[in-house]
């Protein structure tokens, strides 16, 4: 486990690596979207990594009710976890945490990104042992996917039953697959860009490409998962997930463009560094659902929303907290739209 920080205690820069969100299980979607025919999705798709949840994994037992039958049909979520797991030292943790929805009744995939350091009700460890709270990113490095998922159906009523897991390999693979992207980066970027450049070749024995100035640029693999990681420079790990929307924008220009044999072949990179509880066949139906729809609008949310949100300390130790009516019914609101049932947030 890493250290815990204490209320007056500086974080080092270069201390642990911090998880870029998902975007190459988006990049999988968006992918399907443009055209991946049926062959070859389903021949990548044995590159997957399968794994089994539990039983309970917190679900209300009102949600899959028969009067519930079509809302769950419309609205399909699907955790998506991101974990750093490249460095042998290092305990992996879930610092990337997003709802992926497929609406198929408006025709959009919606990305909820929960952040990292909000608080939550579970079982507490470390300096919150004893204590039924935690930080949301601690509940992966204690009980794994299943635990994360469980503990984001609790805490914010939600009906997940699925997830899908990545690390960085695939999302740089991805990128330098596409020819990376352009990012405008600002001078007070570059240091903490190339710090995290040096700190992951340095795990990996290679020799860093550095950032060498300010401005709009082309960046590779290596260095736009580096951008999407700064949390030092503005608005801390807020302005952070900002960058990565950027980079994932970025992404979505290039997909768009690429013909079937490169999206084929970006798809085949990453699938090895993916792990899911869904099924094959759930993949695909889901696959032809998308596109049967034409469904290639994406939308996004962050919770905790602006003004619902605040910095608490429990036992000497750093937390985002979160109004917890408010940020619910955002949530349910952006998933759910003219659907939405307040009672579903009780």
């Amino acid at each position: 486990m890493g250290k815990r920080y204490k209320k007056n205690e500086k974080k080092p820069i270069n201390k642990k690596k911090r998880v870029l969100i998902v975007a190459t299980v988006v990049i999988i979607i968006i992918g399907l979207v443009v055209g991946v025919p049926y062959y070859m999705l389903n021949s990548q798709l044995s590159k997957i990594h399968k794994t089994k949840l539990p039983t309970n994994i917190g679900i209300d037992n009102n949600s899959y009710l028969e009067k519930n039958k079509e809302l769950q049909d419309n609205y399909i979520n699907i955790l998506l976890i991101g974990v750093d797991a490249r460095d042998p030292d290092v305990s992996s943790r879930s610092d990337s945490m997003m709802i992926a929805t497929i609406d198929k009744k408006h025709d959009k995939i919606k990305l909820s990104s929960l952040m990292r350091d909000m608080i939550v009700d579970t079982t507490g460890h470390g300096p919150m042992e004893g204590l039924n709270q935690d930080r949301l990113n601690h509940t992966y490095a204690y009980g794994g996917a299943a635990l994360t998922l469980k503990t984001i159906n609790e805490n914010f009523k939600m009906n997940i039953k699925d997830y899908v897991e990545v690390d960085f390999f695939g999302l740089e693979k991805i990128i330098d697959q596409v020819g990376g992207v352009e990012i405008n980066v600002t001078s007070e970027e570059v240091p903490y860009l190339n710090g995290y450049i040096s700190e992951v070749a340095k795990i990996e024995k290679v020799t860093p490409t550095l950032v060498k100035k300010p401005g709009l640029q082309l960046l590779n693999g290596k260095q736009a998962v580096g951008y999407a990681r700064i949390r030092y420079v503005g608005r801390s790990d807020f302005q952070r997930t900002e960058r990565q929307r950027t980079v994932l924008t970025k992404v979505f220009e290039k997909i768009s463009n690429m013909n079937l044999l490169q999206l084929n072949n970006a798809i085949g990179e990453m699938m090895p560094n993916v792990t899911t509880s869904m099924d094959r066949s759930e993949i695909i139906s889901l696959s032809k659902d998308v596109l049967l729809k034409k469904i290639n609008k994406v939308d996004q949310l962050r919770i905790p929303i602006d003004g619902h949100n605040s910095t608490i300390y429990v036992r000497d130790t750093y937390f985002l907290g979160w109004d917890k009516k408010e940020n619910l019914e955002a949530l349910h609101k952006f998933i759910y739209e003219e659907d939405y049932n307040e009672d579903s947030i009780k």
